[in-house]
């Protein structure tokens, strides 16, 4: 059996004050995102499905270098909950 890890990413972070995305903050020279997706792809047989929305073009941009990503566009912020079905259906 595999394992199903999804990363909500969906978010526009306007707290942040940034022209980018939440998830595209740098963290020690990399995006948040990156962070969390190394760590995802180190786990034996997992699918890695990354929940989007805001900023959907330039988040698939920037993660290009991770071959093995599912994205799943979150066209509506309805929240969490939301976020997680979208990746289900």
């Amino acid at each position: 059996m595999s394992l199903k890890v999804v990363i909500l990413a969906a978010g526009k972070g306007s707290r942040m004050r940034s022209s980018l995305p939440k998830v595209l903050q740098p963290l020690s020279s990399l995006p948040l995102l990156s962070h969390v997706v190394q760590t995802a792809n180190k786990l034996t047989d997992a699918e890695v499905t990354v929940v989007i929305g805001h900023g959907a073009d330039k988040v698939r941009d920037e993660m290009r270098s991770f071959t093995a990503l599912n994205f799943v566009e979150q066209l509506e912020q309805l929240g969490t909950g939301h976020a997680v079905k979208q990746a289900d259906s």
